[in-house]
């Protein structure tokens, strides 16, 4: 209700005339644009949440484990259903994915779900990984055009000055480190849960699962380090809003029995004795609460585009008059 309320105030609303009688419809195309093209972003990383539960849980089915049938197909759907909504917001975004893009997209999900029960297990793996590196791909580039500085600013150096100071520069420091970088760390959890699973399914590992496995837990270890450096770099302004932070410090002791339990079990000489349900339960929960605070912090690059629309209407109204 507070952003809706803040939009109905009318105290800020410039003067009708003839110097800026296009500037309030010309900064609402902007802002609007601007704001979808942020909700095709958001809506892409949503996606790629499905497309990496359908990656773990089709793996343990390929290794025997009948349970995740129901939730492969429900995800199926799910998945499907978000593409087709995806398709949608491209096209209210002034389609800034471009007809390649959606078209590898989903050309990479066709291919994963096309005779999926007689894949191999690495084929299936690489199939879903590609299709989600081509996301996170995009995703940068569509947190570039979302925070890029506004048009129109080259001959006001000032609100130029203030606009990316106050708005582009620190939200590109959040949106790197909250939701690129956090994305990319998730992903090899995501990886480490799939093949976990895997191994759990079907009762040991072996050394080129094992070797894989071992390589993206030291992988995600480093880039974990490397998260919670650059947290400490983002203006503290926005840090209120993502409470999701305060959770980190409980979920990073379920992180590290998580790797710590996978890890013995990878090493034991007997067999692998952890129920692949219960690996692919805690690995889920713990990559929820970090997808959490990406949430979060696209949240608050919603609400500051809106803030910087504001104080660029009031600016340019004020010079106008």
């Amino acid at each position: 209700m507070g952003q809706v309320e803040h939009c109905l105030q009318t105290n800020v609303i410039p003067k009708n005339t003839p110097e800026n009688g296009h500037l309030a419809p010309k900064l609402f195309k902007m802002h609007t644009l601007r704001v979808a093209q942020l909700d095709l972003m958001v809506t892409i990383l949503n996606l790629s949440r499905f497309i990496q539960r359908h990656r773990g849980a089709t793996l343990a089915l390929l290794g025997g484990d009948n349970s995740f049938r129901t939730q492969v197909e429900t995800l199926q759907k799910q998945t499907s259903a978000q593409f087709e909504y995806l398709q949608c917001l491209n096209q209210s975004a002034d389609n800034p994915l471009t007809e390649s893009d959606y078209e590898q997209l989903n050309l990479g999900w066709l291919t994963i779900i096309k005779d999926w029960e007689n894949d191999e297990l690495h084929h299936s793996f690489e199939f879903h990984s590609h299709l989600l590196e081509l996301i996170i791909r995009i995703s940068r580039q569509l947190s570039e055009r979302v925070l890029a500085t506004p048009e129109g600013l080259e001959n006001n150096e000032p609100l130029r000055s203030r606009v990316d100071n106050s708005f582009t520069y620190p939200l590109h420091s959040l949106t790197q480190t909250c939701v690129i970088d956090l994305y990319e760390l998730v992903e090899y959890l995501a990886r480490i849960r799939g093949l976990g699973t895997h191994m759990a399914v079907i009762g040991h590992t072996d050394k080129e699962l094992g070797s894989k496995v071992s390589f993206w837990l030291q992988e995600f270890r480093y880039r974990k380090e490397r998260f919670d450096q650059n947290i400490q770099l983002v203006s503290s302004q926005y840090l209120p809003c993502i409470p999701g932070l305060k959770s980190l410090p409980n979920l990073n002791m379920k992180l590290n029995y998580f790797i710590s339990l996978l890890g013995h079990e990878m090493v034991s000489e007997r067999n692998f004795k952890v129920p692949s349900h219960k690996l692919f339960l805690m690995g889920t929960e713990i990559i929820d609460g970090h997808l959490a605070v990406m949430d979060q912090a696209n949240a608050v690059v919603r609400d500051q585009l809106y803030e910087m629309n504001q104080m660029m209407l009031e600016r340019l109204s004020m010079d106008a008059n």
